[in-house]
């Protein structure tokens, strides 16, 4: 790849050809889509969790999975990090890097929400606490969910190639999901807050919910700026 330097406002910046930069933008825009399959991988973990949980069954796979999730949050970092090196040396005139900056640190903010909820949910499960069916259901339908809205824009990134009218439909996607989630958390949390439990519980359960609940509109802050690629890419 052929880059020279020139003068941009005093400062030495990189610049390219115009092949060049659409090389640049495809190479970008290929990391961007494996740090958002690897944090996907996070949330697929998260959910196994929850299901776990919810139906009573592997119990002791809580921890493992729990480890998955951090050993995923690490190596989605390093991809992050790199992203951020390429993001850096292409230089100023690269149009649509800081939409592109802003994308990836909402994707990154997922699986860090993810091993949040996921700590907590791994805390519930060693404490081996009896609760309420509904409130079981509550949290896999949430999960369920969040994991739906993560996928969805897993699919909204990857679309950025074929054009904006697709991109701009899938992102609509997202935003359901998105909404039904919200509606499931705001019921399950009334049935937390009813529930005759400990306090103590009842504050992990409720971190646990809004931690899952975070995750699905730090995916559509992400879609936003997918939408806003879409002028660009």
């Amino acid at each position: 790849m052929s880059l020279y330097v020139t003068l941009f406002f005093g400062e030495a910046v990189l610049v390219f050809p115009g092949d060049t930069e659409e090389q640049v933008r495809g190479m970008v825009l290929g990391i961007c889509q494996d740090h958002v399959r690897k944090v996907l991988q996070g949330v697929r973990e998260l959910t196994g969790m929850v299901d776990d949980f919810a139906s009573g069954e592997n119990q002791e796979g809580a921890g493992e999975r729990l480890i998955r999730i951090r050993g995923l949050k690490e190596e989605a970092a390093e991809m992050k990090r790199g992203l951020l090196k390429e993001l850096a040396e292409v230089g100023m005139l690269l149009i649509g890097r800081d939409d592109m900056l802003r994308l990836v640190t909402h994707i990154h903010e997922i699986v860090e929400l993810s091993e949040e909820a996921a700590f907590r949910v791994s805390e519930i499960v060693r404490k081996k606490i009896s609760l309420e069916d509904e409130i079981r259901q509550g949290f896999l339908n949430i999960a369920k969910n969040v994991l739906r809205a993560v996928t969805n824009l897993r699919e909204t990134v990857f679309s950025l190639k074929y054009g904006r009218e697709k991109t701009i439909e899938l992102a609509g996607n997202v935003d359901i999901a998105e909404y039904v989630v919200d509606e499931i958390y705001r019921d399950l949390d009334m049935k937390i807050i009813d529930a005759r439990m400990d306090v103590n519980l009842k504050l992990l359960l409720r971190e646990a919910a809004l931690f899952l609940e975070n995750i699905a509109d730090k995916a559509e802050e992400a879609t936003d700026s997918v939408r806003i690629l879409t002028i660009t890419y």
